[in-house]
């Protein structure tokens, strides 16, 4: 195996590289607000013209982001986002976290979800009635960085199970 070591994440990601105007051509946005994320999980999103969308409904989000709530970071509200239309927009109240070429997408988003990441976020939230962590706080954390090839297993085994019980998630629902 390749070389491990630690870095700072900053170093490996774009942190929210894309927002919306009102001049963007879509008329039509799904926005996900902070309160249909849970842990790991979406409970929906609202359909709604681009003009009549929140002020908050501004970052663009594309297959293999992580988004991550930067409002009481010890909520642990976060998504891995897979396959979302074109026009799929978060609030600003998330993070957008997204890979470069260094980190695979799915590492990264296990990497950020974890207990120890979490109370990293909480350690350092400002403010008291509406504690969150700014952007800085995101790039300079400390993260492990194995090799491509040991990212790359460490994040398959995860997601098989991260699909199985989002599966029977689903069929719990159906039934």
């Amino acid at each position: 195996m390749g070389q491990n070591y630690t870095t700072h994440l900053g170093s490996v990601i774009e942190i929210n590289p894309a927002s919306i105007s009102k001049h963007d051509p879509d008329d039509e946005i799904e926005y996900v607000d902070i309160s249909s994320v849970d842990t790991g999980y979406i409970s929906g999103s609202t359909r709604m013209l681009l003009v009549e969308a929140p002020s908050r409904a501004k970052r663009l989000v594309k297959h293999g982001d992580t988004i991550i709530s930067t409002v009481r970071p010890n909520l642990r509200s976060f998504l891995y986002i897979k396959n979302p239309n074109s026009n799929t927009v978060v609030s600003t109240g998330f993070a957008v976290l997204r890979p470069s070429n260094k980190i695979h997408s799915r590492f990264l988003y296990y990497t950020v979800t974890n207990q120890k990441f979490t109370d990293y976020l909480s350690a350092n939230v400002k403010g008291a009635a509406y504690p969150a962590v700014d952007m800085e706080t995101f790039a300079r954390a400390e993260i492990w960085l194995p090799d491509m090839l040991t990212q790359h297993k460490i994040a398959s085994i995860l997601s098989a199970y991260d699909d199985l019980i989002e599966n029977n998630l689903r069929r719990i629902k159906i039934l």
